[in-house]
């Protein structure tokens, strides 16, 4: 295993390597996923993903620190199979998530979800019994900007 803050990677060289962590949901939690999330890709030779990973887990988490009423936020780096790494957020709240809308062209915030639809393979957000996980996929193979 290698270490990173907040969290625990797994070697990549593992079945399903992964990595979990969880955030206190404060403005700091962001950050410190990225950072997670940066590091883990670098231990499995994924660098290239890096950047895309980031953006995409960093608005997960804001997110869940800013729509929920959560106190902890979990974040999961997995490779469900060789060509795909999947980034997951997990919260307590249980209330349904709307649809994602496109914000109109004066509002500053709403952009979120439409930039992870647009930058991740697929996306979604599924019920567990702690309450929800909303995750994204990238294609390792895939090149991005």
């Amino acid at each position: 295993m290698i270490g990173a803050r907040a969290g625990v990677v797994e070697d990549a060289s593992a079945a399903h390597p992964s990595y979990r962590a969880n955030h206190v949901a404060r403005d700091t939690a962001p950050a410190s996923a990225r950072h997670g999330v940066a590091c883990t890709l670098r231990a499995w030779g994924l660098e290239h993903l890096a950047d895309t990973a980031e953006l995409l887990v960093s608005e997960l988490v804001t997110n869940a620190v800013t729509h929920t009423g959560s106190r902890t936020i979990g974040v999961a780096v997995t490779r469900p199979v060789e060509t795909t790494v999947r980034i997951m957020v997990l919260d307590t709240d249980r209330t349904e998530m709307p649809p994602p809308a496109a914000p109109g062209a004066d509002e500053e915030s709403g952009r979120g979800l439409v930039l992870v639809g647009a930058l991740s393979d697929r996306w979604g957000v599924e019920r567990v019994t702690t309450g929800k996980r909303v995750w994204c996929e990238l294609n390792v193979k895939k090149v991005r900007p």
